[in-house]
């Protein structure tokens, strides 16, 4: 498979980074063209031409094209700023904020030029933070990130992995806040080999101040490991690889340096745990960006309004629709909308949209709403119960409003008669993530209004054709699916299937939703180092995950966890990584053909069970039995379709119960051999 390219990057300053920087894009092969500006001009010419040079040697497609004006950067898909103004440094300590005064001006009057550039721009010039912070403020650049935490964090892990004798692949921990003194080791939440250690934070943060120092006293310049940060922020921010970096961004009103994890392009904030002493790191390095920043501002900022007047805020949407029906998420953050489209895309239909299609969920990031909601329900009489594994207290009205909290995700939620359903957060990620489960929960009230049942089962699709798999927890329907799949059916559920009758058939749907596959499966059909590999280069699975799980799969552990009510613990996919990560491809919709009651026994060899078991009324998800999801907010019919249509039906498919033991390959060969074979 040829991966995709990127077209034109431009690169501002031939200097020591816009050399390296220049050189690796030119040498990648990854983009179409590198157009490089220089103050002069003179310095740009000259690399341009050695960079011809270069990939003439090499073979490599990439064109090197000069720019005097950095005005017309606008046609490339991504900028990088990296000149320096001349200064003679003679700092000793903050001696990345020694070019301050100097490098302003450029930045803001290359912010100019640039004004509403709608690519990528990744900021290099120094000190990173302010100058990012700058360069955004000044040309309303959407996409603005600084690197420097990425390399403090690389130059970290290396330290770390020397002072303990470990490989540094096995090492995993950030570094955040200002790239200078106040640099934040996360030492709490650093993991060796996925197990926590004791970081000796006063040698590291010495070697972090010696490394670049020891650089530029040979060379002059640091160059090679800052270029390197900006091919993998661009790489990140231009959707050519999912993975975590560490760079200045504007977060809740605060510029530095904090992991983004980027999927697709979509950058999602993924802070690490801090104790409560880098904690108090953390905010006092956002006090001294803030206090450096304002007067610049006060100089390079032309009539900048008061923050509270930035009100206009781009909406986005997504429209989720499957079998007639559709729901619209909305929200103040494209994390909440790409995320949906992520979640429901590779089951359901899922499309950015810019016109409300059916009822709205409104997802926004909004702590004022927040707090006033969570404090209306505290005061008033409320209700009590659990939702998605998360305690939820609930305030009822007497005009049918509901309000809800739940303080411990950070998330309230108020629901009008016949309104849209909204949901108010503190951080994109728990909103993203309530936003999806309650499209799916919309969606699926308009579903059961039509005549469509849950049934628990996983379930496969060939030609249309879907073979059913039913059992109680643990009787090995997910294992039954992902053995068909892997061998070449297409994966429509893991858990749940919605089912109704159309004529004589039963149409089957799928139940989007994050995929638990234990260990010990993924070991055996052979995916767990696939797994463990993407994790350890900075992917992330379901935020669902329980950390533990995390950390035994970057430590390579195969042994199976357990929650203290002996509920096995188990990594948690997005649905578009069952393709991606584990090469399975999913199926829309589908109408049955067969039903089977696997049962897993160890240790013996697959073969079909003597007994006529059959689809039960037990076998749907009632109001009574849904314990994940109760309908809180009335979103679905009171009444419930009639499933005996639908027993008369499965009952007359064939079906049959088997025995499947551990070997992966004998199930498989048995599997196959059952669902191809003639009816039962």
């Amino acid at each position: 498979m040829t991966e995709a390219k990127a077209g034109a990057i431009g690169v501002i300053g031939a200097g020591a980074v816009g050399q390296s920087v220049a050189m690796l894009l030119a040498a990648g092969g990854w983009c179409e063209s590198v157009h490089v500006v220089s103050r002069t001009g003179l310095s740009a010419r000259a690399l341009v031409t050695d960079l011809e040079d270069m990939c003439q040697v090499i073979g490599s497609s990439v064109r090197a094209i000069h720019v005097a004006d950095p005005g017309r950067l606008v046609s490339c898909e991504a900028v990088v700023v990296c000149p320096r103004a001349e200064f003679i440094n003679t700092s000793r300590t903050n001696v990345r904020m020694a070019g301050l005064n100097a490098n302003a001006p450029v930045i803001a009057s290359l912010a100019t030029t640039l004004a509403h550039y709608q690519g990528l721009v990744v900021m290099v010039t120094n000190p990173v933070d302010v100058m990012a912070h700058l360069f955004a403020e000044v040309s309303g650049c959407p996409r603005v990130y600084g690197v420097g935490s990425n390399t403090d964090t690389a130059r970290y892990r290396l330290t770390l992995a020397r002072l303990l004798h470990v490989p540094v692949e096995d090492v995993e921990g950030h570094v955040i806040g200002e790239h200078g003194d106040q640099a934040v080791v996360c030492a709490s939440g650093t993991r060796v080999n996925g197990h926590p250690v004791e970081v000796p934070v006063g040698r590291v943060r010495r070697e972090l101040a010696d490394r670049p120092a020891r650089v530029n006293a040979g060379l002059g310049r640091t160059r090679c490991g800052p270029a390197g940060a900006v091919i993998v922020a661009l790489r990140a921010g231009l959707g050519l690889e999912d993975r975590v970096v560490e760079l200045s961004v504007n977060h809740e009103w605060r510029w530095m340096g904090i992991p983004l994890r980027f999927t697709a392009g979509t950058p999602t904030v993924c802070l690490p745990r801090l104790d409560p002493a880098e904690a108090r790191q953390l905010s006092a390095a956002d006090t001294k960006l803030r206090d450096t920043y304002e007067p610049l501002a006060r100089l390079h900022v032309p009539a900048r309004p008061p923050r509270k007047e930035k009100t206009a805020v781009t909406r986005t949407a997504t429209r989720i629709a499957t079998a007639g029906q559709a729901a619209t998420v909305t929200s103040n953050t494209p994390v909440v909308t790409n995320w949906a489209i992520r979640y429901f895309g590779p089951w359901w239909n899922a499309t950015g949209t810019t016109a409300a299609d059916g009822p709205q969920v409104i997802a926004d990031v909004n702590p004022d709403r927040f707090t006033e909601i969570t404090q209306r329900v505290a005061d008033h009489s409320h209700e009590e119960t659990v939702y998605a594994n998360t305690s939820m207290l609930v305030d009822r009205d007497d005009d049918g409003t509901v309000l809800a909290s739940q303080p411990d995700d950070k998330l309230v939620y108020r629901a009008e008669p016949g309104g849209p359903l909204r949901i108010y957060g503190c951080e994109d990620v728990p909103v993203a993530l309530a936003a999806a489960r309650l499209a799916r929960e919309v969606v699926r009230g308009q579903l059961l209004a039509d005549g469509w049942s849950i049934l628990h089962a996983s379930a496969v699709v060939r030609a249309g054709q879907t073979v059913l798999a039913l059992g109680g927890k643990g009787a090995g329907k997910t294992t039954t699916a992902l053995l068909l799949a892997r061998a070449g059916w297409h994966l429509l559920a893991n858990d749940r299937v919605f089912i109704r009758r159309e004529d004589d058939r039963v149409r089957v749907l799928p139940w989007p939703s994050a995929a638990a596959i234990g260990l010990g499966i993924l070991d055996a059909l052979d995916w767990y180092e696939t797994v463990r590999e993407r994790l350890r280069s900075g992917e992330q699975l379901h935020p669902t995950q329980r950390q533990e799980v995390t950390d035994t799969l970057r430590s390579g552990s195969r042994t199976p966890m357990w929650n203290e009510s002996g509920k096995e613990l188990k990594p948690q996919f997005f649905p578009d990584q069952l393709h991606s990560w584990l090469g399975l491809t999913l199926a829309p919709e589908g109408h049955a053909a067969r039903v089977l009651f696997p049962e897993i026994t160890p240790g013996t060899e697959p073969a079909l069970r003597d007994e006529d078991r059959s689809v039960g009324a037990d076998d749907f998800f009632t109001a009574g039995t849904e314990d994940r999801y109760p309908d809180v907010f009335g979103l679905l019919p009171t009444g419930l379709p009639d499933t005996q249509p639908l027993l008369d039906l499965l009952g007359g498919l064939p079906r049959n119960a088997l025995s499947l033991g551990h070997d992966v390959k004998a199930n498989t060969d048995f599997l196959a051999q059952v669902v191809t074979g003639p009816p039962a």
